[in-house]
């Protein structure tokens, strides 16, 4: 991945608030704007389930009605026509799958992306789309993770101090300010949707999960996190 993309660098207010909205808007068009905005939960790190209990760490993640291996897609076929779209409309750029490098995925903390390289290849995939010319930058990450993986990535966003809520089936996380100490004028946010999936047969594990993250700078990552799990089949709308 270029130098450039690595971590998006200072811009003026005026540009960066026009990135901003134009991606809003483009994505309001294909309905894909969040409905409201998630109701945290007083623990702060688990939503409660429909039977009124709250998972404890390492419980088992609320299942999307599935039953066959859940494939992981391409980045051509990653989100929906709708959304492709209106990338397309905006002139962005598909680069295709960034997962075996050091830079391009889904977040941008550095214990996310530990645990992202370590998925088998065959289950994860990082898409990365960017608008030349500028330093809007979209990745949206997709693995399929086990037990001991999904109670890292919960923990994890739950001490990051992450919102959630539930939604889809599954735990929806927002981070409004995703920022790097390596750049502390990059503005970006992110979404994080985990949500229980069987376990592949090639997997040897007996709790898995689908964990889809997007991090986007100038932009909303949450529209892109929910199009591309719905696009998957693991989130109910």
């Amino acid at each position: 991945m270029s130098p450039r993309l690595r971590y998006a660098l200072p811009v003026s207010l005026l540009a960066a608030s026009a990135l901003f909205l134009s991606g809003c808007s483009a994505l309001e068009t294909v309905g894909l704007a969040p409905e409201s905005e998630p109701v945290v939960s007083e623990e702060g790190v688990s939503p409660e389930t429909e039977a009124g209990e709250t998972p404890a760490e390492g419980e088992e993640t609320p299942a999307a009605p599935t039953t066959a291996d859940i494939a992981v897609p391409t980045c051509d076929t990653l989100y929906s026509a709708e959304t492709v779209t209106a990338l397309l409309n905006e002139v962005r750029v598909n680069q295709g799958d960034t997962s075996d490098g050091d830079y391009g995925f889904g977040t941008i903390n550095r214990d996310l992306v530990s645990v992202l390289k370590s998925v088998r290849p065959d289950l994860r995939v990082s898409c990365t789309w960017y608008l030349p010319a500028s330093e809007s930058v979209s990745v949206t990450s997709v693995a399929i993770i086990g037990a001991e993986q999904i109670a890292n990535v919960n923990r994890t966003l739950g001490a990051s101090g992450a919102t959630q809520s539930e939604a889809g089936g599954g735990i929806l996380w927002k981070i409004d300010s995703a920022t790097t100490e390596n750049s502390p004028d990059y503005i970006a946010t992110e979404s994080h949707f985990v949500v229980g999936v069987p376990c592949p047969s090639s997997l040897a594990e007996t709790q898995c999960a689908a964990w889809v993250s997007t991090n986007y700078s100038f932009g909303q990552a949450e529209a892109l996190t929910i199009d591309a799990a719905t696009t998957l089949g693991v989130y109910n709308r």
